[in-house]
Formats: structure tokens, C-alpha cells, sequence
């Protein structure tokens, strides 16, 4: 019998308790910063409290003889949750603080990567003074990228000719930056801003072995057609080859190949192994993929399109991360297509709209009638109804060979979900992907 203790309450970590559970002979503990419903439901036992309190967490991990411990957001391994548990003899999924600051310090990422020819590096500076970052501004002939260093909840990044509509306005987010402490850290970084198509790349790593997953695209703006705010992500898809429309296998190769030399820079740079789930934000462009950010943990949606097609055992994958004994040939990937939906409440998507909790109700069997899978993320239960807080509600999956087949099963499953909710119905549709194939080409083309 293995206990697996599980931190975090969101649709990524009902993903994970799920995955999980396929493993044989296991008992589920849950460490949670809310009730949601899915993962109690799969809980041999769970408490909820401060995820981000290591001595917390350690105890209750201790008090119920875990033997495996996988983190499911970032803010845990920023406050150095992981380093507490390994202090306490028992395995983790995840990267200890130091390690896990290619993603909670973008500065220290890009700085790393610089230094050690990892590749894929964008043209970018660090600023500890806002006016200093300013006057760069003034001087740079191109547009770019306003970065808080810090964590920011994947909402902290502006582009100009996007987001921000010229140098003053970069010049202004720079100076909000700082006067706000967004991110927390005080520290900008400025990065050319690259043109191309996004993606995500993920892989399970034991600090020298990597076992890549699907690529998958989320769609971080809140409206269809790509307009409104950024978001945490509004959905996500992953296509049957595990490439993606727009991406070749030199795309991918060449991707693996930073992500490995970024798990050596890591560990030359701090001195200890990076054990976990490295998140490669890359984007596509016409001189190769450049990576845009790295995470130190499974996306949110992402998570929710690799792991239900995994094939293996999931305990050992975990095991061998967390000793130190990967073996990527022993797992895989369902050769399938993958589409997430996430729905939201609407005032996520409009923050002009009061933050009000709100009623909804979920037909579960339902959803799996028309043959897609159900994920609760950030809501409550009170008085019995379950009901809406600010964050994003439940995604749906929907799983096929068939890319567009995929995003039919998970728009169907829409159907299942009554509340004042909103969701992005071009996510994965056959005319949003083509439009996404045609920029990268015309990206190619241009040969920048």
C-alpha cells in the first residue's frame, strides 16, 4: 500500500488525484486550500489549510505515514514546501525552492539560461530600478515584453502591440510594477517581444532523464477570437501525433533539447537536481522554438489534457522521479487528441461585473454520456449546492482521434453545466486551429 499525499485544491490537482488513483494499491491524502468536491471524493482522508506553511504540511504528512508527496501549484515550492518534506525522509514530486526558481524568479531563468547556452533565449534585460528600465524603453527600436519577475498567476505579462499599445504604456507598467510590487519581487525583465504560435511542452523529469508529454496549446485570453484579458487559462488542446497543427518534429526536438540543457543548468547552477514536472512555455518561431517562460509544475489546463491518455504505471512514474530512477521507456502517451474547456464564472472574464458567489449545478453523468470527463476546480459547497467563487469553475474534456471530434464531445458537455457561467466555445474548433496554422506560416515565411 502507497500513501500519495496530494497539495493543492484546483482542476490540475483534480487531475493529478485522478491520475493517481490508476495506480494499484494506493491510498489518496489530500492537503487542500479549498473543498473541491472531485478530489475529496477520491481522498482516502484530507485536510484543508495553508498549503504554503512547510511545517503544516510536514506534519500532517508525517501524522499519516506518506510515502509520496507531489505538489500541484507553484506557491508551495516557492516557500520551500518540497524541501521540508525530502528534510522529513519522505519522496516528493516536485523541485526544492532553490531549483524551483526557473519559475517563481523569471530574472534567475533567463539569467541561467544565458549563461550556461541552454539556447531559445530571447533578447532581454534585468531591471532592479524602474527608471533605468524606462529609459532603455526610450531607446529600444522594438517592440516587447513587461515581465514581473515574480509569480503573478500567469495574468503578470503585458506585450506592446497587444496588451499595451506603445512605449509609454510599457513605460507606465514598468513604473506600476514597481509602485504595486507585482510579482513580488522587485525586479522587471524586458524581453523582445517574438512573433510565432505558443505552446506548451511538459515533462516529467528525475533531474537527468526527462519523460516528455504531449505538446498542448492554452488559450490565455478570456474571449473568443483571442480578445479580452489574460487569464489563467480558458482551455486547451493536444492533437493525436502529440506534435500540434502548426508544429514540426524539428519544433520538438529542438524544444527537448533546451528543456535538458536547462535540467543540467539547474542543477550545475544551485547544486541540486530538478525533481519534478518542468513546463516549457515556448513559442514557435521562425528561427525555431524560444522559450517564453518556465514553470516548475504541471499548466493549469495542461495537466488536464496529458494525463488522462497516460499510459504506464502512474506510482512507479512518480517513484522514479522522486528517487532518481526515471525510465521514460516504461511510459507513454495514448496516441489521441485531447480539448479542455473551462468554464468560468463571468465576472473572471469581466471584471467590470460584482464578484458575487453563485449557484451551479453539474449532471455528472451527463457529461460522461456524451463521453467527456469532468474536472471541479476552484468552487465551494455550502448548505449542499455547490456553488461559484472568483476563480475558474470545472473544465470538461473531451478525448478522440479525431482533434475536432474532441472539441464536439467537450462543447456537448457544456450542455451539462447550469450557472451564470461563461466559456470559450472556439477552443479547439477547426476554424480557430486553422487560423493558428496559417499565422505560423505566414511567420515562416517572413523568416522573423
Amino acid at each position: 500500500m502507497v500513501k500519495v499525499l496530494l497539495i493543492g485544491s484546483g482542476g490540475r490537482e483534480h487531475a493529478i488525484a485522478k491520475f493517481v488513483k490508476k495506480g494499484e494499491d494506493v491510498k489518496l491524502y489530500g492537503y487542500l486550500s479549498g473543498r473541491n468536491p472531485g478530489i475529496i471524493g477520491l481522498c482516502e482522508e484530507y485536510r484543508v489549510g495553508d498549503i504554503t506553511d512547510p511545517v503544516q504540511v510536514t506534519a500532517y504528512a508525517e501524522e499519516k505515514g506518506i510515502d509520496l508527496a507531489i505538489v500541484g501549484p507553484e506557491a508551495p515550492l516557492e516557500v520551500g514546501v518540497i524541501d521540508s518534506l525530502e528534510e522529513a525522509g519522505i519522496g516528493c514530486v516536485g523541485p526544492r525552492r532553490e531549483a524551483a526558481r526557473i519559475e517563481t524568479d523569471k530574472a534567475f531563468c533567463k539569467e541561467l539560461m544565458a549563461k550556461y547556452g541552454t539556447g531559445g533565449v530571447p533578447e532581454f534585460k534585468v531591471f532592479q530600478d524602474p527608471q533605468e528600465a524606462c529609459r532603455y524603453l526610450d531607446a529600444y527600436d522594438k517592440p516587447v515584453a513587461i515581465k514581473p519577475a515574480g509569480l503573478t498567476g500567469g495574468k503578470g505579462v503585458k506585450v506592446m502591440g497587444d496588451h499595451l499599445k506603445d512605449v509609454q504604456e510599457a513605460k507606465e507598467y514598468v513604473v506600476e510594477i514597481f509602485e504595486k510590487g507585482i510579482g513580488t519581487l522587485p525586479k522587471v525583465v524586458v524581453e523582445e517581444k517574438l512573433e510565432g504560435e505558443e505552446f506548451s511542452l511538459q515533462a516529467f523529469t528525475d533531474g537527468e532523464r526527462l519523460l516528455a508529454t504531449p505538446c498542448v496549446q492554452d488559450h490565455k485570453r478570456a474571449l473568443e477570437g483571442d480578445r479580452g484579458l489574460n487569464t489563467g487559462g480558458m482551455g486547451s488542446y493536444s492533437d493525436k501525433d502529440h506534435l500540434l497543427p502548426f508544429l514540426t518534429r524539428q519544433d520538438l526536438e529542438k524544444s527537448l533539447e533546451i528543456m535538458e540543457r536547462t535540467i543540467q543548468a539547474i542543477k550545475k547552477e544551485v547544486g541540486t537536481p530538478f525533481k519534478g514536472i518542468l513546463y516549457g512555455g515556448f513559442i514557435a518561431t521562425a528561427k525555431g522554438p524560444m522559450i517564453l517562460e518556465f514553470n516548475a509544475r504541471l499548466g493549469d489546463p495542461e495537466a488536464i489534457n496529458i494525463l488522462p491518455i497516460f499510459e504506464g504505471d502512474p506510482i512507479e512514474l512518480l517513484y522514479g522521479v522522486a528517487e532518481g530512477s526515471l525510465s521514460p521507456k516504461r511510459a507513454g502517451f495514448k496516441k489521441l487528441a485531447t480539448v479542455c474547456k473551462y468554464l468560468v464564472p463571468k465576472s473572471y472574464v469581466d471584471p467590470s461585473l460584482p464578484k458575487i458567489s453563485e449557484p451551479i449545478e453539474v449532471d455528472e453523468e451527463g457529461v460522461k454520456r456524451v463521453g467527456a470527463e469532468l474536472f471541479y476546480a476552484s468552487v465551494n459547497m455550502a448548505d449542499g449546492r455547490l456553488m461559484t467563487t472568483k476563480s475558474r469553475s470545472l473544465a470538461v474534456l473531451g478525448v478522440d482521434e479525431d482533434l475536432y471530434r474532441a472539441e464536439e464531445i467537450a462543447e456537448e458537455a457544456t450542455r451539462y453545466v447550469a450557472g451564470n457561467l461563461y466559456h470559450r466555445r472556439d477552443i479547439g474548433t477547426k476554424e480557430l486551429v486553422e487560423r493558428r496554422v496559417k499565422h505560423m506560416e505566414e511567420v515562416r515565411r517572413g523568416g522573423g
